[in-house]
């Protein structure tokens, strides 16, 4: 039995890596029999005719047209069943654990209001029932498919939302599931939120680390998983983004701006902007005022 890789073996040509979000139409000319799966992202089954059964772990599911599926990234085992039209068909959404993070970030305010400090089990697999916003749904995804070209990360990343901020409303508990089923995924969102939610703010490494419950090094050690580099770096870079934009969107003095990117003074904040743009805060303001003029 040959093992199949998603998403990637389903349109080899049409895969990129770097996409967080991929939406594919998926149709199969026959029933099939336990194919061993290997999910690389989280899926989202929306089955459109058909039936379809998974495996995953100790545990079983059969959805039909009546519901949705998702299903985290791990091992399975599927059997797809043709309608009594002799049809099999959905749509395929498969996102990145990043995606769902971006999500949680973004809507934070919303999870929290429906989470309420609950404890909710963890799930590989959770369903919906289908009601007339979802069927709705698959429809206008299906409409975009059928454009005939790959969608846009703009596009896979607002239907993706639409989605979620739907399911958020409407069964809050069982979509939080999948954010209790991704420990280590939530740890680097609770670094996010800490991080990104006090760049214009004085807080220093060591704090942030204290904020997010992790030794130093623990906190460092995923910080640069996560960005890419340092605290030290990814901050200071951050902040000075901030000042530039307060200097030429909003045309403040440099005076006026240290504060509020969290420097306790003038000069080190002067210092901390020539290091990321090799020019002092007036001069910058200067040079790019005269650009625009």
């Amino acid at each position: 039995m040959n093992v199949i890789n998603l998403p990637q073996d389903l349109n080899p040509a049409q895969y990129r890596a770097e996409d967080r979000i991929l939406i594919r139409p998926y149709t199969s000319p026959c029933n099939t029999k336990k194919n061993r799966v290997i999910l690389h992202r989280n899926m989202i089954n929306l089955l459109i005719e058909g039936r379809k059964t998974v495996i995953y772990g100790g545990q079983t599911t059969t959805v039909n047209d009546n519901a949705i599926l998702f299903l985290a990234a791990g091992s399975c085992l599927t059997t797809n069943v043709k309608s009594d039209n002799g049809n099999f068909q959905s749509v395929l959404l498969y996102f990145s654990d990043d995606a769902l993070l971006d999500f949680y970030m973004k809507y934070d305010r919303l999870v929290q209001a429906q989470q309420q400090d609950k404890q909710l089990p963890a799930a590989s697999f959770i369903t919906f029932e289908k009601d007339v916003f979802l069927r709705n749904y698959i429809e206008s995804v299906r409409h975009l498919l059928q454009l005939g070209q790959p969608l846009p990360q703009e596009i896979c990343i607002l239907k993706f939302e639409e989605l979620l901020l739907y399911l958020l409303q409407t069964a809050p508990e069982t979509l939080l599931q999948l954010k209790a089923n991704a420990t280590g995924s939530m740890q680097d969102f609770e670094i996010r939120k800490a991080v990104e939610g006090n760049i214009t703010r004085p807080v220093t490494v060591e704090e942030l680390a204290f904020l997010c419950s992790m030794s130093l090094s623990t906190f460092k050690r995923r910080f640069t998983k996560i960005y890419g580099t340092s605290p030290q770096r990814w901050l200071l870079e951050q902040k000075m983004q901030v000042a530039a934009r307060l200097l030429l969107d909003q045309q403040a003095k440099p005076g006026d701006v240290y504060d509020q990117v969290g420097y306790e003074s003038h000069s080190s904040f002067t210092k901390a902007f020539r290091q990321v743009f090799g020019m002092t805060p007036s001069a910058y303001q200067e040079q790019n005022m005269n650009v625009q003029a």
